[in-house]
């Protein structure tokens, strides 16, 4: 892979970590990933490349507060790399965050680290599909600095349609009222004979 930028947040051992973690989660119902918080772009070059390598119709989804920080950008790196399974959004970090929530099938974290508890309850509470969340934790080993949680949607049992006794009137109605089609439909044959 070919990753442009000087600046590397994750040491190669944890990228390498990442790529082969990323490479597991994926499976045939993954469609997308959400990236927050990438910088320069060297997470988002090995999700591109792990997703693609596991299936092509992964899609890598990376928002940030501002992807012009550094030079080159992420989007060189990915164009370098020649891949397509990504869109980049920049601005509105919050509001980007919370729309693309429901549309990841894996997401990975590089943010809100004094908000994590806080987003790992808005994750659990939105979702609606199985969603595996990566945090890169500053506290964590720097050969893996990672931390995964997975959460399944709240499934909510369906109704069951009530059954309603029927009275015993109503049935007795019922009996009388056939009888009497019953007598009228033999009356009616005996007449036509």
């Amino acid at each position: 892979m070919i990753y442009l930028n000087q600046f590397k947040q994750l040491s190669d051992n944890a990228v390498a970590s990442l790529y082969n973690l990323v490479k597991d989660l994926v499976n045939k119902n993954t469609t997308n990933i959400l990236e927050v918080g990438t910088y320069a772009g060297q997470v988002t070059v090995n999700l591109c490349a792990a997703a693609g390598e596991k299936s092509s119709s992964v899609s890598v989804i990376s928002i940030d507060d501002n992807n012009d920080t550094f030079s080159p950008s992420a989007e060189e790196s990915l164009k370098e790399n020649h891949f397509r399974n990504y869109s980049i959004e920049s601005g509105e970090l919050e509001q980007k965050f919370e729309e693309n929530v429901i549309k990841a099938n894996i997401i990975y974290i590089d943010r809100f680290h004094e908000q994590i508890e806080e987003k790992l309850e808005f994750i659990e509470k939105n979702i609606i599909v199985p969603t595996k969340v990566i945090f890169r934790n500053p506290k964590n080993a720097e050969d893996y600095p990672f931390d995964v949680t997975e959460f399944k949607p709240e499934v909510k049992p369906r109704a069951r349609k009530k059954v309603v006794p029927v009275k015993e009137e109503v049935k007795e109605e019922v009996k009388e009222e056939v009888k009497e089609e019953i007598k009228e439909t033999a009356q009616n044959k005996k007449t036509t004979l």
